[in-house]
C-alpha cells in the first residue's frame, strides 16, 4: 500500500495539477500523444471506420479517452477518474464556454448530480461520486457524419 501512494499521487499531479492543458477539443492529434507524455500513462489505440480511439491508462487506475476523427482532429474527451477532474486542465480553453453556459461554472465536475451543458459548439456530461468521476465532452460539428458522439461514454 505505501509503494501504491507515490504512483497515486504522480497520477493525480499529472492530471489534475498540470498547467498546461493538452487534450484540446478540435485540436490536431499531435495533442494525444503529448497527454500520454504528460499523465505518464500507458496508452492504446483502435483504428475505427469513422475515427481513431485513443485510450490513456494511468497508474491509479483513472482513464482518458480521446477520439480523433478523420480529419486528424479530437472531437472528443471521455474520462473516469478516481478523483474529481479540473475540466480546465483536461479540456484547455473549451471549459470557458462549458462555464458561460452552466451559471455554476465548469471548473470542477460536481459530486452526485449529474450535470450536463449542450451548446452548439460544445456538449459536456460529467458526474460521478467519490472515487467513481466520469464525463464525456465534444464539439458536435467535428463528430463524424452519421455517428452518435453521446454514445462514448
Amino acid at each position: 500500500m505505501r509503494m501504491l501512494r507515490p504512483c497515486v499521487l504522480a497520477s493525480c499531479v499529472a492530471l489534475f495539477g498540470a498547467t498546461e492543458a493538452q487534450a484540446v477539443l478540435g485540436a490536431h492529434a499531435d495533442t494525444v500523444q503529448a497527454d500520454q507524455v504528460r499523465f505518464q500513462g500507458v496508452r492504446a489505440s483502435r483504428v475505427l471506420p469513422q475515427m481513431t480511439a485513443h485510450e490513456i491508462s494511468l497508474p491509479d487506475g483513472s482513464t482518458v479517452k480521446e477520439y480523433v476523427n478523420a480529419s486528424g482532429l479530437v472531437f472528443a474527451v471521455a474520462w473516469r477518474t478516481r478523483l474529481k477532474p479540473d475540466l480546465a486542465n483536461l479540456l484547455g480553453s473549451t471549459v470557458s464556454v462549458a462555464a458561460a453556459g452552466d451559471p455554476r461554472g465548469a471548473g470542477v465536475a460536481g459530486s452526485k448530480a449529474p450535470r450536463l451543458v449542450r451548446q452548439a459548439n460544445l456538449v459536456v456530461h460529467q458526474g460521478g461520486r467519490m472515487n467513481a468521476f466520469a464525463g464525456l465532452a465534444y464539439v458536435p460539428n467535428l463528430v463524424p457524419e452519421g455517428f452518435d458522439a453521446d454514445s462514448l461514454r
